[in-house]
């Protein structure tokens, strides 16, 4: 599947805001692939906005549509999921902040899990391995909204339980394994200032971590940057761009130690976007454990934020560049985005 997109060439996508309108009120009675309307017969019974519609896959992308990257289609949720049927690890990425996120993760693992009857792992960035045991513990004694009270989750810094509970509660319905991915908070610090040196020695061969490549370097030193609004001192830039690497890899592990212990179905994996994409971030890691592993046991869903409608639109394959690279996902789920102060706005490094 991947090799197919990545050998194909892409277009630009770019359509105006009146054709964008034009096609949203046409999805609600229509199943996609659209006939080109090159390929409709014309009419004069035919209004002329829907008779020079364009192929709906060629349309901007917006709230709701879901993009095929290896079909260069847009395609429907229940398509979606046949999709992913089988797949061994699934990725799902979102914006933290977002709760449609959340709703279309938790979505997904009940459709997939109803579906097959599998029982997936659900591997969490948001809970570090340090917590598996209590993780364990009030997974069995609590319902899901009340797991994050029981986690502490006020005090971890993730945005409200009460938007991430619909994810576990798709788990409990279905009977799936919880697990922390992700490095504990006393391991991370050091490492800014000792490297991999700082990894417990358990962890450290677990992990086994290769020297971070230049290329996957380059790019974590330039997103880390940007997303430290440029105010980090460029010396810092390649501990920050190990310790991303090191996360990647935890999560990775996670997800294939789960699938050898206790769940010989797979695992999900909920985590930011950056960590899920697929040309250097987890699944990275996940070929670097499992050589044999095919690349249909691998996929991405990445959750998006589509722009607000304008002029001069992004393309679907737009976004995927703001990633960093054309192959980052398999599947790219747009939504809503939310108003969002300035990041950057009084930002004080360091204090």
């Amino acid at each position: 599947m991947k090799t197919v997109f990545r050998a194909r060439t892409r277009s630009c996508f770019k359509q105006s805001l009146s054709l964008c309108l034009a096609f949203a009120a046409m999805i609600a009675a229509t199943e996609f692939p659209v006939r080109s309307a090159q390929a409709q017969t014309r009419t004069s019974s035919q209004p002329a906005g829907i008779r020079d519609i364009p192929d709906a896959n060629s349309l901007p992308p917006a709230p709701g549509l879901i993009f095929d990257m290896a079909g260069q289609r847009y395609i429907m949720f229940d398509d979606l999921v046949s999709h992913l049927a089988g797949t061994r690890f699934i990725l799902i990425g979102e914006k933290h902040d977002n709760p449609i996120h959340h709703h279309h993760q938790a979505q997904l693992v009940r459709a997939l899990s109803k579906r097959e009857g599998t029982k997936r792992a659900v591997v969490w960035e948001m809970f570090d391995r340090d917590q598996q045991e209590s993780l364990d513990l009030a997974w069995q004694a609590v319902p899901p909204e009340e797991l994050g009270s029981e986690m502490k989750w006020g005090e971890s810094g993730w945005p409200s339980w009460h938007d991430y509970a619909p994810i576990a509660e798709a788990a409990k319905e279905n009977g799936l394994p919880m697990v922390a991915g992700n490095l504990p908070r006393d391991v991370l610090r050091p490492m800014i200032n000792e490297g991999i040196s700082a990894l417990p020695t358990e962890l450290a061969q677990k992990l086994s971590l290769p020297t971070l490549p230049d290329d996957i370097a380059a790019r974590f030193d330039q997103e880390i940057a940007d997303g430290h609004c440029n105010m980090l001192p460029k010396s810092q830039l390649p501990a920050f761009s190990l310790v991303q690497f090191a996360r990647d890899a935890s999560l990775a592990r996670a997800m294939i130690d789960a699938n050898k212990t206790i769940s010989p179905d797979g695992a999900f994996l909920i985590a930011g976007a950056m960590h899920v994409r697929d040309d250097i971030a987890v699944p990275y890691h996940l070929r670097r454990y499992a050589p044999d592993i095919d690349d249909n046991d691998i996929a991405v869903v990445i959750l998006v934020e589509a722009d607000d409608p304008g002029e001069d639109l992004p393309g679907v394959r737009d976004y995927a560049l703001r990633m960093g690279s054309e192959n980052v996902a398999d599947f790219m789920w747009f939504t809503n985005d939310l108003p969002r102060a300035d990041p950057c706005e009084d930002i004080q490094i360091g204090q």
